[in-house]
């Protein structure tokens, strides 16, 4: 449908150190619309378009009453405007739930309204049975006619076909709210009582006097060693650590040049670097093979999976205790990133091997 093509392309993906979600851009205010679980103890999160353009967010307002989160964005994305239904949805009226489940491409699932009123510690939501799955979470539910009429925001794991979302009513509410508090920085949360943005860690709140709970509203969530380790290595490396998240708790990757490189522990024994360099040519076999098993980049070593070949580095994270080691580590794991921007070009002009899906072949054509 041409209302449902149009919508699409302000639908964004969320990604933190922990998961990912979906969000929908307001171009007029230049913030994302989201679930609050989805950014729930992060302050700067990435945002990626349905392109692959990626974008720092600010968390900027925080309902957690509602289930409702505001993310800046520096700059203005150069997004279709989206319109909100103003009708409530019937019982049988079709739907269409967008967003990105489990970190996957850009979907749009199908189904129809099963409740338009589902009552929960007094928060409405609309009942389908539109297929809604980790990762669809702050994407929008839309109409036939292209207009958002609720927020997808939660499903009954145990069940089948049994999803939730916020109604229109809430979004636009938050969205007037948010034009009225006129705030542009800081984290903000609202007061479960009274509405109120609060912009600084207390116990309760200043207008009416409601007890706020501290941990769940404002506690950022922390970094552990390993964490702290990887991601001072980034920034030192001249990557933003929170662009580079994946959404899944200890794995990075970014791009150098031609090759992306992921980084991630493995069975919590071990620091992995790794690119997919090339896959497999037809002919010159036999001297690839002999290049590869030459050791040709220590500390770095060349590995295959089917027909892929990858560079890779391993380290104990059991030696990250040790001073020197660490400094070392540190030095080899991001020292990857030129390795493998330059080898994949070598591997295709001196051996015919061809790009992995993953490569960004442009960049190093």
């Amino acid at each position: 449908m041409e209302s449902i093509e149009q919508i699409k392309n302000a639908v964004v993906k969320i990604l933190t150190g922990v998961g990912t979600g979906s969000g929908t851009y307001h171009r007029d205010l230049q913030v994302v619309i989201t679930n609050f679980h989805v950014v729930r103890g992060e302050r700067r999160v990435a945002i990626e378009l349905s392109n692959g353009e990626k974008h720092v967010g600010t968390v900027l307002v925080a309902n957690p009453q509602r289930d409702i989160a505001l993310v800046s964005l520096a700059e203005p994305l150069d997004l279709p405007a989206v319109r909100f239904g103003t009708d409530k949805v019937a019982q049988q009226e079709r739907v269409f739930a967008l967003g990105f489940p489990y970190d996957l491409p850009f979907t749009i699932t199908e189904g129809t309204v099963s409740s338009p009123e589902h009552i929960d510690r007094e928060n409405k939501y609309i009942q389908t049975d539109a297929a809604i799955n980790p990762g669809n979470s702050g994407g929008p539910l839309v109409n036939q006619n292209g207009e958002i009429v609720g927020m997808n925001t939660q499903v009954y794991r145990d069940a089948q076909n049994i999803g939730f979302a916020l109604p229109v009513e809430y979004l636009v509410e938050e969205i007037e709210m948010f034009g009225e508090d006129n705030v542009s920085s800081g984290y903000n949360v609202r007061c479960p009582s009274c509405s109120v943005l609060l912009g600084d860690k207390a116990e309760y709140c200043d207008n009416c006097g409601a007890k706020i709970s501290v941990d769940a509203f404002f506690q950022e969530r922390p970094l552990n060693n390993v964490e702290k380790f990887v991601e001072g290595q980034l920034a030192k490396h001249g990557h933003d650590p929170v662009m580079t998240r994946r959404g899944m708790p200890l794995y990075w990757a970014f791009y150098s040049g031609s090759a992306q490189i992921r980084v991630f522990v493995y069975r919590n024994d071990f620091l992995f670097a790794t690119s997919p360099l090339v896959k497999l040519p037809r002919k010159n076999l036999v001297e690839l093979y002999k290049y590869l098993l030459s050791d040709p980049v220590p500390p770095y070593r060349f590995t295959m999976t089917d027909d892929v070949v990858y560079l890779s580095y391993r380290s104990h994270l059991a030696d990250l205790a040790d001073p020197e080691q660490r400094e070392r580590i540190g030095n080899e794991l991001l020292g990857i990133s030129a390795q493998a921007d330059a080898l994949d070009n070598q591997l295709i002009e001196k051996f015919g091997c061809k790009w992995t899906n993953q490569s960004r072949q442009e960049a190093g054509a």
